[in-house]
């Protein structure tokens, strides 16, 4: 299945990422090579993310540690050459992991494969707590311990024009719970679909029920076990089933439409459901917008589910093996990895949020003021954020009340099961047994 992060290709996100950047080094496909009297880190991660090639590469050059670097072609490969090895002993000191990874962070927590770097963590005169997004930095703990360091975050939210908003009544509020703003999105998108200008209500940039599905699960913050039981809210969870029904059923109607439509289907773009790195993607947006549509954009994120904050989705993330004989320089890498600022690679738009909040407000300084923009062989120019938006996102920001690492074989038993309810193939209670005893025989591996 694919991911749903990976659907930043709507006709307005792929219009906005034609802006040309310096491109970010190239993984190397053979090992790098030790210095001779120096301590060795075995690195595993994966070739094509956009930015842990150059950060290692520059690393390697002040650091008191060869690193022999390690690039796989996909998550899926490192995962099966990690898991190989964990059985026979040796390989990787250091996993840098993402969120489409098949490894389960959580059970090698709980299962003792990760270094415990609690003690340096809290000996490190450099890592202040107030300099990082703290929520997201304990993600990475299991039972008080600091097993896993974040890197990037997600968080998910809608984009839609001045005009969208009009035409709905303003009607999407910040004082909500996620489960009633699910309801304000279905009530504008009725709004939209009968309106002559706007047919197209939700447009969320793919044609998987399972992809939806994932995306309003890790926005809502549901919570299927409490790490031991099954402990999911049955009401919220029909709440989100049902949002995902309607929006799909809309979606799957007007997909060809809209795919056969060519440049025309801009015009049908109403609620744009989007993840990512907030700052960096309401900014492309917001010039897209007012390139294709001469309008700027309202953006909204989505609440938690107790209505008092936002929550976050750790993205890139680096753990320890506990097997490392050198722990301590592999503490050091990692958080070389989470102070990187990755900006001047061209990466901005396809990363993650920063988890150091120095960084992230240095990026999106830069981007809030840019004033011109390159697309092809054409440079246009661009207004500076607006300074609305720039309050909203410092402002929401500073309310993320919570943050989760990704649970692959978890998520997918939750979207194979809850699947067939969106597809109308099985009523809700049936969906809802199969996946609390799936859910049960995996809490009990």
């Amino acid at each position: 299945m694919e991911k749903y992060k990976n659907m930043f290709k709507s006709l307005l996100i792929c219009f906005a990422s034609l802006v040309i950047f310096s491109a970010c080094g190239e993984a190397s496909d053979s090992p790098s090579t030790s210095k001779s009297g120096e301590d060795t880190l075995v690195v595993y991660y994966v070739k094509e993310h956009p930015f842990y090639q150059t950060a290692l590469e520059e690393y390697q050059k002040e650091a008191a540690v060869s690193l022999e670097l390690h690039a796989f072609e996909t998550e899926e490969e490192l995962a099966k050459q990690y898991t190989a090895e964990g059985l026979a002993g040796g390989g990787a000191d250091v996993l840098l992991l993402s969120d489409t990874s098949s490894l389960d962070a959580d059970k090698l927590m709980a299962e003792g494969i990760c270094f415990d770097l609690t003690e340096y963590l809290e000996k490190d005169q450099n890592y202040k707590k107030d300099n990082y997004f703290e929520i997201v930095v304990d993600a990475g703990k299991y039972e008080g311990k600091q097993y896993i360091l974040p890197i990037t975050f997600d968080m998910g939210f809608a984009v839609t024009r001045n005009t969208v908003s009009e035409l709905c009544g303003n009607i999407l509020t910040d004082d909500t719970d996620c489960y009633e703003f699910y309801q304000e999105l279905l009530t504008c998108q009725q709004l939209l679909y009968d309106s002559e200008e706007i047919r197209l209500g939700l447009c969320f940039t793919s044609d998987s029920a399972e992809d939806f599905l994932l995306y309003a699960y890790h926005t809502s913050g549901l919570e299927l076990t409490d790490g031991k039981t099954v402990s999911v809210n049955s009401e919220q969870l029909l709440q989100l089933c049902d949002f995902v029904k309607a929006g799909q059923e809309e979606f799957q109607a007007k997909y060809d439409e809209m795919k056969n439509s060519g440049s025309n289907s801009a015009t049908l773009v109403g609620y744009q459901l989007l993840y990512g790195n907030p700052a960096a993607i309401i900014r492309q947006q917001e010039y897209a917008y007012e390139a294709m549509f001469k309008e700027n954009i309202n953006y909204f994120m989505f609440p938690e589910d107790t209505a008092e904050g936002y929550r976050a989705t750790v993205r890139d993330f680096g753990m320890v093996d506990a097997k490392c004989n050198c722990p301590e320089e592999a503490y050091k890498l990692l958080r070389y990895l989470m102070d990187y600022d990755f900006y001047n690679l061209g990466v901005v738009y396809t990363a993650g949020t920063p988890v150091s909040r120095n960084i992230f407000e240095s990026q999106f300084h830069n981007l809030s003021t840019i004033t011109k923009i390159t697309m092809g062989k054409n440079t246009m120019t661009v207004s500076p954020m607006e300074e609305n938006l720039i309050k909203k996102i410092e402002e929401q920001m500073n309310q993320i009340t919570s943050a989760g690492l990704k649970h692959p074989d978890m998520e997918q038993i939750f979207t194979e099961t809850m699947a067939d309810y969106i597809n109308g193939t099985a009523d809700f209670d049936t969906c809802y047994q199969q996946m609390c005893s799936r859910l049960n025989l995996y809490l009990k591996e």
